[in-house]
């Protein structure tokens, strides 16, 4: 966009410096950039603060190897949100805006997405240019129903691969069960889907059909398999109450989530050599409940993830039992620094406890029994432990019988560990 709003009386200072002489200033070759002529043909009208703040954007892209955006008399026309998980908005060099827990909109232009950068130089507020963006969605929107699936549940069918965009047009898909409690899924960009309460294993279902589709065949990433819920005029991930049988497939659409996020962090952390980036896990126990739980291996500071549970390694391998992570605070010598990185906090542990520090710790599974977690087969042809050891085995099994759809439970969102079956 050409800064076309702005006209200033008296006479122009012929003494402020023009873009060229601003960007060599900050090391960039003008005649490198990829952009119309006629691009900045308003420039002379700007002052001295705005003609810095424009070179400061565009020195600020090239530094970060991003693209010059395209005029604004064109691009204000191809606009449109995107849903995205908020840990990727912080990654990311793209601007973005929480709008639902651990969700959040991004801004697309012709299909790319937005650096801030680029609203500096289109002289456009982010609030309005999003304005803009959802109108044009809701003009892509109109007289394009949901489908009905067999089930009973509702499927977008917009068919332009943002479907999970219209979480952010409530009008579209809040009424279509009347009266009931309205529960909605987006599992990736191009699925949005809708239930009442009573289909929610239904929902359930159906997430995990997508999501097997998504893994499976397209390669496409996941989005968010929580399953969310409409209350008051507000989106927030469903909260059910007990005895409700949803509650544990909730949890662990949640947990799975989470551990989508830490395994994003993975490479990251590595590139900065200050530690080994420990990845998170899923365990479930007898009663069918899913704990998160990261290995924790002797002889190298680790970066350890937020999670239910710790496994502790000795430096040869040898597993020496599952405590609860919640318990390290403890331990006077161990103490964590906050790694300084987008996504889920993460602590750097230079220091591993030793057998009485352990004890210290609120054990959840001994060595023997997290032994048997990590080879099932080597510790049955072993002798049998004490009944009560049996038990706790068993307790701390990755159980087969998930509530969670079978499509679903078979998969591999990442790295989860040796301990999920």
């Amino acid at each position: 966009m050409s800064f076309i709003s702005r006209f200033f009386s008296g006479s122009k200072d012929e003494n402020l410096p023009g873009l060229a002489e601003l960007l060599e200033a900050r090391g960039v070759a003008p005649q490198a950039l990829n952009f119309d002529e006629n691009f900045f043909r308003d420039f002379d009208s700007l002052k001295a603060s705005e003609r810095a703040t424009v070179a400061d954007a565009i020195a600020s892209l090239v530094a970060q190897g991003l693209p010059m955006p395209p005029p604004w008399s064109e691009a204000q026309y191809e606009l449109l949100p995107k849903i995205i998980p908020t840990w990727q908005g912080e990654r990311d060099p793209y601007y973005y805006h929480p709008c639902f827990d651990k969700l959040s909109k991004m801004l697309l232009a012709s299909g790319q997405p937005v650096p801030p950068e680029w609203f500096v130089i289109w002289d456009i507020g982010e609030d309005e240019a999003m304005d803009i963006a959802t109108d044009h969605l809701e003009e892509l929107s109109k007289e394009k129903p949901f489908v009905r699936l067999s089930t009973g549940i509702y499927r977008s069918d917009f068919g332009d691969g943002i479907d999970s965009s219209r979480v952010l047009l409530a009008h579209h898909w809040n009424q279509l069960f009347p009266g009931q409690n309205t529960f909605i899924a987006i599992p990736t960009v191009d699925t949005l889907l809708v239930a009442p309460q009573i289909l929610l294993p239904k929902l359930a279902e159906a997430i995990g059909e997508s999501v097997s589709n998504s893994m499976k065949e397209t390669g496409q990433d996941l989005l968010a398999v929580t399953m969310y819920q409409w209350v008051d005029g507000k989106l927030m991930p469903a909260s059910l109450q007990e005895p409700h049988p949803m509650i544990q497939p909730q949890r662990e659409f949640r947990q799975m989530d989470t551990v989508a996020a830490y395994n994003a962090q993975t490479e990251p952390l590595a590139k900065m050599q200050i530690g080994e980036p420990c990845s998170l896990g899923l365990i479930k126990t007898q009663q069918g409940r899913t704990l998160t739980l990261t290995t924790w291996i002797e002889g190298r500071p680790a970066i350890i993830p937020d999670s239910d549970l710790l496994a502790f390694m000795s430096a040869k391998g040898r597993p020496l039992g599952l405590y609860w992570r919640q318990t390290i605070p403890r331990l006077n010598r161990i103490k964590g620094v906050h790694v300084d990185i987008w996504g889920p906090r993460r602590l750097l542990f230079s220091e591993f406890p030793n057998a009485e520090e352990m004890e210290q710790l609120e054990c959840f599974a001994p060595s023997d029994v997290h032994a048997q977690l990590l080879d099932p087969k080597a510790t049955r042809q072993q002798n049998r432990p004490p009944q009560s050891q049996q038990n706790h085995a068993a307790s701390a099994s990755a159980s087969s019988n998930s509530p969670v759809p079978a499509h679903l439970r078979g998969l591999s969102l990442g790295v989860q560990g040796d301990t999920q079956d």
